[in-house]
């Protein structure tokens, strides 16, 4: 179970560095407030997609794990994209393409990863699993943005490589985890 909780704490640290320091990076693009505005909406919409109707419909066929796992690949493929951006070896407006990748693959993460932690736990276990997880999930939330402003002063592209570093260090814990239907036909 902590290698759940740590799966979830590392990352939603990492997307938390990504929503602090999105609008400090599209400045450099000139990104006026109206253009950023645009972009969050459209983030917000794409999110809303992800999770309302791919999550929902895949989650029950592929499970828990390889959806999480689907997330991870997709956020750390993202968050280095959206590096290579900070270092201008893309342009600003391939944040339109990047963004959608990043949250389709936080919309299949984060689920995921609180059903694992609720199946891990005995039912006079879950609420407090889950408040753990919670409470996990808010401390990443401050902490990534503090971090995720600090680093882009040293370069833009920083904080989402190290994003994309965290990211896939909680696939590899996602990895040591089973499977759902490998864990039932064990026990």
């Amino acid at each position: 179970m902590s290698i759940i909780l740590f799966a979830v704490f590392i990352t939603t640290f990492g997307f938390a560095q990504f929503e602090s320091t999105l609008s400090l990076l599209t400045s450099e693009f000139g990104y006026s407030t109206q253009w950023n505005f645009l972009l969050y909406a459209y983030v917000g919409l794409v999110l809303s997609i992800g999770q309302g109707l791919l999550v929902r419909r895949l989650l029950p066929r592929l499970g828990e794990r390889r959806m999480a796992l689907i997330g991870v690949t997709l956020m750390t493929i993202g968050f280095s994209l959206i590096g290579l951006t900070g270092l201008k070896i893309l342009p600003g407006m391939a944040l339109w393409f990047i963004l959608p990748v990043v949250v389709i693959g936080f919309s299949a993460v984060t689920p995921s990863l609180q059903s694992m932690l609720s199946q891990a736990a005995s039912s006079d276990e879950q609420g407090s699993v889950l408040g753990t997880g919670q409470s996990l999930s808010s401390l990443a939330r401050i902490l990534g943005p503090l971090l995720g402003v600090i680093l882009l002063r040293q370069s833009t592209a920083l904080p989402y490589f190290l994003g994309a570093a965290l990211i896939l260090s909680g696939g590899a814990l996602i990895l040591r985890m089973p499977g759902r239907r490998a864990a039932k036909q064990s026990g």
